[in-house]
């Protein structure tokens, strides 16, 4: 289903043709520190978290700075032997967006086939995308269909990312059994420590447990570092550092603090183009040859940093041992020495140091943060606006970008139309909804003022983020519309072209313009078709929804879309499979097929909530059953199918429309208190949430006797094809035959009649279930016959609550049910309800989850034992 987007639903926004998309995460993030040869670890300590990776599902290795935390953890990755992956956090990361998308980087690798959910999820754009706990879920998902061997994730320095909690607290708590996390961190990381450790499923390391013994030190000292120290002077380094490993090293070799030691024993002694190459790279956080000489302005780099790795030893680490030679970083410790030192010697040189650095890498991230470094505002507003490309970014991009954006000079932003966009998105997808207005009607009127292509495509994409965020339809069409008689429109991918007759299709409906709506649908379609483009099916599987096809050739054009993408899509995404679903169950609805509808459904299954939720394609896949089963007098899987488990925001977007048949429900069975509430909380903000208000309060009035009132609630509404409304005019008819106005009822049912057979959609005309059929059949035709057989078709057994819970099993779940208990297979059962084996493993998964039970045969005696066979 779709509907004007919301500020919870903006991943849903039109992307936009660009060369290629700026990977912002540096590769070096998810390298593994090799082990190197004067490494000495505890062997006992080594062989204990070695074999934690096996006995518990998280291990902690919390400790300070420099105490071997990495070295640890790469060793136990060493020496288990499992498929690993590592991940190194920084302060950057600290947002759930980064963070997800990082773990999605990191985990792909390990899968045969990747996971390909979380895949599609952030390349395409799906909603779950901007909500972290969810493109959680699908990852988790992802992993447990994949089944692989047991695997391996060392999330590195994770206390940098205490923002992400939430995130983290969730994936944790949801593990999948083949996975196991090694966490380093300087402090408690933001994960659940304290239930792991009362559930026995953690395994901790301490500084206390990293202190180095005189023995051990005495190993690193004078046999790997060759200082020839006595064992009284071992014993006094390793005291006054505390067992710190590190401290152990430094100290070891020079008995001043860091500081002096830098003085005395590295830049006191070294050359003077030495100790300016150290000084000068210090800006750097990885040290590559052709950087350090861009930087350095010296055509000796290459020696120099073989000179520097030579003399000192352990305080120049690899970062990336791949490759034909090492990329080399200078020590946490010693870097950030060298950086207060040339902050003292020379500060002015440090922005013209920046500035070179800006200019030789070749990391896009890292050109932004040098340039920002540097203070060079104008530059780094450029080189964010050009990583920015020209469609809306990915949320974990979309957080870098914001984080940029802020630090820019407010000038340089507002000179930037594009960059305010940006920020404005972003804090539409925050909800801030009056941030994002401040910051993106500045950027449409600048971009306004603008001539080029850019500045046109920007002032439609700021004109879009407000559309997202307002609805307001009267003031931003006009401006999306104009983009249409504009060259720049060529610069848009097919995939976005598809997206905007779509948005201007459902903004048409809104505004009571039917075949508007119905020819932008169609141009949409076509344009799919014509292009191949793998990006405009996706959208049509979001977005081509009833909602959109109420006109004659509705049905035909979704049909043909129907059969055009099977023929050509032989392995279908997940996406592309969802929205095929979902197209056939609705079309099979209005079609009198009901069967058929009810099956595409149930195949469905829980393809929505894989993907992230997907609260309007689970919207209409729920309709699907309701409405099945309102018609068939099943009133109990009608209630729970308008009622959602979960609202999210996007969830509770949609309550008012299934409220229509929630309060249709609530009369038959009787509940007039709660449908009096219901109709008092009823709002009407557009076309779609009016159409159900009226629905609800006629129902209302029907309900307390008062069917005057509820004819006026249905006089001169639209009819909006949309899941969970009842069409309003046939609805009046009843409403009107209730007042004892017979001959305008039959008239009215007349002209309903004649809209379906015009539409082909019989099967609206049963959606009011049997109430309606006295005036169908005095109406007769070809058209009422197929709706009143429908209306007769198979219901199937009754629904059947759960004891001991608020669980419901469906009709077609309790014939399931009882065939498993006759011991039938999933093939016997397909073959007995005409269904495919897929459709039966997903009732079954159903039927174990309602039932709590762990196998079929549980659920069989469970059923049993509380007589629901």
């Amino acid at each position: 289903m779709g509907t004007t987007p919301r500020p919870d639903d903006v991943a849903d926004v039109i992307p936009l043709v660009r060369p290629a998309r700026w990977d912002w995460v540096p590769r070096t993030k998810l390298f593994r520190p090799p082990t190197v040869a004067d490494t000495v670890l505890d062997p006992d300590l080594l062989d204990r978290t070695a074999r934690a990776v096996d006995d518990v599902p998280v291990t902690t290795i919390v400790a300070t700075a420099g105490a071997g935390k990495s070295t640890l953890a790469s060793a136990v990755v060493e020496r288990t032997g499992r498929r690993a992956a590592w991940l190194r956090f920084d302060e950057l990361d600290d947002d759930p967006a980064s963070v997800v998308e990082l773990l999605v980087r990191a985990l792909d690798p390990l899968v045969e086939g990747g996971c390909s959910g979380s895949r599609q999820l952030l390349d395409t754009g799906l909603p779950a995308a901007a909500d972290p706990r969810r493109a959680v879920g699908v990852l988790v998902n992802d992993l447990v269909v994949a089944a692989p061997p047991p695997l391996l994730l060392v999330l590195d320095d994770l206390h940098t990312v205490g923002g992400a909690g939430p995130v983290l607290d969730y994936f944790v708590a949801n593990l999948p059994p083949a996975l196991h996390l090694l966490i380093t961190a300087r402090r408690d990381p933001p994960v659940p420590v304290a239930r792991l450790r009362a559930r026995g499923q953690l395994h901790e390391v301490r500084d206390a447990d990293l202190r180095i013994s005189p023995e051990r030190a005495a190993t690193l000292l004078n046999d790997h570092l060759g200082l020839g120290l006595s064992p009284g002077r071992v014993r006094e380094v390793v005291a006054t550092a505390d067992g710190w490993v590190t401290g152990v090293r430094l100290l070891g070799t020079s008995p001043e603090a860091l500081d002096d030691y830098l003085d005395s024993e590295i830049l006191g002694d070294e050359s003077p183009d030495l100790r300016r190459f150290l000084l000068d790279t210090a800006v750097l956080d990885v040290l590559e040859p052709d950087v350090c000489a861009a930087v350095t302005g010296r055509d000796d780099a290459t020696s120099l940093l073989a000179a520097t790795r030579a003399r000192l030893g352990p305080l120049v680490l690899v970062a990336d041992d791949r490759g034909h030679r090492p990329v080399l970083r200078h020590h946490d410790l010693l870097r950030a020495a060298l950086r207060r030192r040339l902050a003292v010697e020379d500060p002015t040189r440090v922005p013209v140091l920046h500035r070179a650095a800006a200019g030789a890498v070749t990391d896009p991230a890292g050109r932004v943060e040098h340039l920002l470094a540097a203070g060079a505002g104008a530059e780094a507003a450029d080189a964010v606006a050009a990583l920015a490309g020209a469609d809306f970014p990915r949320p974990a991009e979309l957080h870098h970008l914001e984080t940029w954006i802020r630090r820019l000079p407010p000038a340089e932003v507002t000179a930037r139309p594009r960059l305010g966009v940006l920020a404005g998105f972003a804090a539409v997808q925050r909800g801030r909804l009056a941030e994002a207005r401040a910051l993106l009607e500045p950027a449409l009127e600048g971009a306004a003022a603008g001539t080029a292509r850019a500045d046109r495509v920007t002032r439609w994409l700021a004109a879009r983020a407000l559309h997202v965020a307002t609805s307001d339809h009267a003031r931003l069409v006009p401006v999306l519309a104009a983009l249409e008689d504009d060259p720049a429109f060529a610069d848009l991918s097919p995939a976005a072209r598809v997206e905007h007759h779509l948005s201007r299709a459902y903004a048409a409906t809104f505004t009571g313009d039917p075949s508007t709506a119905f020819a932008r649908t169609r141009e949409a379609v076509a344009l799919a078709a014509w292009s191949g483009d793998d990006g405009a099916t996706e959208v049509l599987a979001r977005h081509l929804s009833p909602l959109v096809i109420a006109h004659e050739g509705g049905m035909e054009l979704v049909a043909e879309h129907i059969t055009r993408t099977a023929a050509r899509t032989t392995a279908p995404s997940p996406l592309v499979r969802l929205g095929l679903l979902l197209q056939r169950a609705y079309v099979a609805l209005l079609a009198g097929r009901w069967d058929e509808a009810r099956a595409a459904a149930a195949e469905a299954g829980d393809l929505p909530e894989r993907l992230g939720g997907l609260p309007y394609l689970r919207a209409t896949l729920d309709w699907v059953e309701a409405a099945v089963a309102h018609a068939h007098g099943d009133l109990v899987l009608t209630e729970a199918r308008c009622r959602p488990a979960a609202a999210t925001d996007l969830d509770r977007e949609l309550l008012p429309v299934r409220r229509a048949l929630l309060a249709r429900t609530l009369r038959h069975r009787g509940r007039t208190t709660e449908l009096a509430e219901l109709a008092r909380g009823a709002p009407d903000h557009d076309a779609l949430s009016a159409a159900a208000t009226a629905s609800v309060r006629a129902q209302h009035a029907l309900a307390t006797g008062d069917a005057t009132a509820a004819v006026e609630h249905l006089s001169d509404r639209p009819l909006l094809l949309a899941p969970f409304l009842v069409p309003l005019p046939l609805d009046r008819a009843l409403a009107l035959a209730a007042a004892g106005r017979h001959a305008e009822a039959v008239a009215a049912t007349r002209d309903m009649v004649e809209i379906a057979r015009r539409w082909r959609m019989p099967g609206l005309l049963a959606l009011a279930g049997d109430e309606a059929r006295p005036l169908l059949a005095e109406v007769g035709g070809p058209t009422v016959v197929t709706a009143l057989a429908a209306l007769d078709g198979p219901a199937g057994p009754a629904p059947v609550p759960v004891p001991g819970g608020g669980e419901v099993l469906t009709g077609r779940e309790v014939e399931v049910l009882r065939l498993l208990a006759d011991g039938a297979s999933n093939r016997a059962v397909a073959e007995r309800l005409v269904v495919s084996e897929n459709t039966v493993k997903t009732h079954v998964r159903h039927l174990l989850t309602k039932l709590g039970a762990g196998s079929r045969g549980e659920a069989v005696a469970l059923a049993r034992r509380h007589h629901l066979l």
